[in-house]
C-alpha cells in the first residue's frame, strides 16, 4: 500500500483543481503545492510518533476527524465559504501535531518548491491537513489500529515519503527520523600575524655608510690625474648592463610573450568558430553563458550531454532528446532532490542559445486511469518548465504537452519496460 497513491486518487486530483480555483493559482503549482504538503505531513507524523506519547497523540488527533469527508469534495468547495472556511481552521488546530514548531518553515520550503505564494500555501496546508486525517483515519478505523498499529503503517511509507519531500525539508524539520543531525558548529581561531619590524633607520645606516666609503674614491678620481678616467667607465659600465638587459628582455622574454599570444589567439579562435556554428544553425549565441558550459561536467546520457552532442553535430537530427536521471515521487509532479540538476543543465544552455525555444513533452506508462495518466504527465512537463523559468529562462520559449501513455518506448508488461515509458523529452523547434 502507498499511503500517497491512496491520498492522491482520494483527494489529490479534487482537491488540485477546487483549491487552485480558491486560491487563484496554477492547477499544476497547486497540485505540486498539495503533494509536498502529504509528503511533509507523513514525515512529521514518523517524527512526532517516534515516542509512546506521540504515537498516542496523533492517534487521538486523527480519530477526532470525520473519514467521510473524502467522499465529499466537491460538495465542500460548493458550499458557502464558511465550510471551506471550516476546514482550514482544523488545518489551524492540528498542523503543529504533526509538524511541531515548525510550520512556517516547512510552508516556505513547499511554496518555493511549487512555484506558490507564501499565504496561498498556508492556507494550501490547513485546507489539506483535515483530508490527510481522513484518509487515514479510515485505514485506522477499518484495521482497527491502536497507536503502534498507526505508526507501524506509517514508517511502512517512508521512502515513499522521503522521496516525496521537498528538497532541504529533513534539514528544515530537523527530522531525526530521516537522519538529520545536529552539526557541531566549530569555532575558528584566527592566528594573529606578526607585526612588521620598520626597517628604515637601518636602511638609511646602510646607505651612509655605502656613501662613506664610496666618497674618498669619487675624490681620488676628481683629483688624481693618473686614475681620472673611473669617473667616464662606471657611467659606461651601467649603460652596457642596461642594454645587456634590454637585449636578454627582448630576445628571450619577447619569444615567450608570442607564445603566450599564439595560445590565447588559439583558445580564441575555438571560441569563435564554436560560436560561428552555433550562430549558423541555432541564432544567436550569449558568450558569457557559452563559456559558462564550459565548466559543466554532464552525466553521460543525459539530456544536456544529448543536445550539446547535437549542437557540435552542427544541430543535425530532430532535436529530440529524453532526461535519463530526472525522478518524480511516485504518482507526483514534484521533481526529486538532486535529479533537478539535469533541468539545470538545460537552462544553461538554453542561456547560451537565447533564439532557441523548446517544446517539453510527458509521458507514462499505461497502468492506471488514461485521463489520471494525461494529468499527471502535462503537470511533470509544467514542473520543468517552472524548473527552468526560475532559472530565468522566458516563459515564451517554452510550451508543454502531457501524452500521458500515448508513443510508448518500451513494454508495458514489463517493470523495465513502464520504468522507460515514464519519461520527460525535450524538443527543440528553433
Amino acid at each position: 500500500m502507498n499511503l500517497l497513491d491512496v491520498l492522491r486518487d482520494n483527494v489529490g486530483y479534487g482537491l488540485s483543481t477546487h483549491l487552485s480555483q480558491f486560491l487563484g493559482e496554477e492547477e499544476a503549482s497547486t497540485s505540486n503545492g498539495i503533494n509536498a504538503t502529504f509528503s511533509t505531513l507523513l514525515a512529521g507524523m514518523i517524527e512526532q510518533g517516534s515516542t509512546k506519547k506521540g504515537a498516542n497523540n496523533l492517534l487521538k488527533t486523527i480519530e477526532k476527524q470525520d473519514p467521510e469527508i473524502t467522499n465529499h469534495v466537491d460538495r465542500i468547495f460548493t458550499r458557502s465559504p464558511q465550510t471551506v472556511n471550516g476546514l482550514s481552521n482544523i488545518g489551524t488546530r492540528d498542523l503543529p501535531s504533526f509538524l511541531g514548531n515548525h510550520t512556517r518553515e516547512a510552508g516556505n520550503l513547499i511554496a518555493e518548491t511549487s512555484n506558490l505564494k507564501r499565504n496561498a500555501t498556508s492556507k494550501l496546508m490547513k485546507i489539506a491537513t483535515p483530508f490527510l486525517m481522513a484518509v487515514i483515519g479510515k485505514k485506522v478505523k477499518e484495521d482497527n489500529l491502536d497507536a503502534d498499529g498507526l505508526m507501524a503503517l506509517v514508517n511502512s511509507q517512508k521512502s515513499q515519503v522521503e522521496a516525496g519531500l521537498p528538497k532541504g525539508m529533513i534539514d528544515e524539520l530537523e527530522l531525526k527520523s530521516f537522519g538529520w543531525t545536529k552539526k557541531e558548529v566549530v569555532e575558528v581561531v584566527e592566528e594573529k600575524k606578526p607585526k612588521k619590524v620598520k626597517k628604515e633607520k637601518v636602511v638609511k645606516e646602510f646607505v651612509q655608510q655605502e656613501a662613506a666609503v664610496a666618497q674618498p674614491v669619487t675624490t681620488a678620481a676628481s683629483t688624481s690625474g693618473g686614475t681620472g678616467w673611473l669617473r667616464w667607465l662606471l657611467p659606461l659600465l651601467a649603460l652596457a648592463a642596461i642594454l645587456f638587459y634590454l637585449i636578454f628582455r627582448t630576445g628571450c622574454g619577447g619569444a615567450a610573450e608570442k607564445a603566450v599570444s599564439t595560445v590565447a589567439t588559439k583558445t580564441t579562435t575555438v571560441v569563435e568558430q564554436t560560436a560561428e556554428v552555433a550562430k549558423s544553425t541555432l541564432g544567436s549565441v550569449n558568450d558569457a553563458a557559452l563559456k559558462a558550459l564550459g565548466g559543466i561536467s554532464f552525466a553521460a546520457g543525459s539530456a544536456g550531454s544529448q543536445m550539446m552532442e547535437f549542437i557540435k553535430g552542427g544541430a543535425k537530427g530532430d532535436g529530440r532528446f529524453r532526461f535519463n536521471n530526472l525522478n518524480f515521487a511516485s504518482g507526483s509532479a514534484v521533481i526529486n532532490g538532486e535529479s533537478v540538476q539535469e533541468v539545470d543543465n538545460i537552462s544553461a544552455i538554453l542561456k547560451a542559445y537565447p533564439d532557441v525555444s523548446i517544446n517539453i513533452e510527458g509521458y507514462t506508462d499505461s497502468q492506471g486511469n488514461a485521463d489520471s495518466n494525461i494529468t499527471l504527465s502535462q503537470q511533470r512537463a509544467d514542473a520543468v518548465q517552472n524548473r527552468l523559468t526560475a532559472e530565468g529562462i522566458g516563459a515564451n520559449r517554452i510550451k508543454t504537452k502531457g501524452f500521458g501513455a500515448a508513443n510508448p518506448i518500451g513494454d508495458n508488461g514489463t517493470a523495465e519496460g513502464r520504468a522507460q515509458n515514464r519519461r520527460i523529452e525535450v524538443v527543440i523547434v528553433k
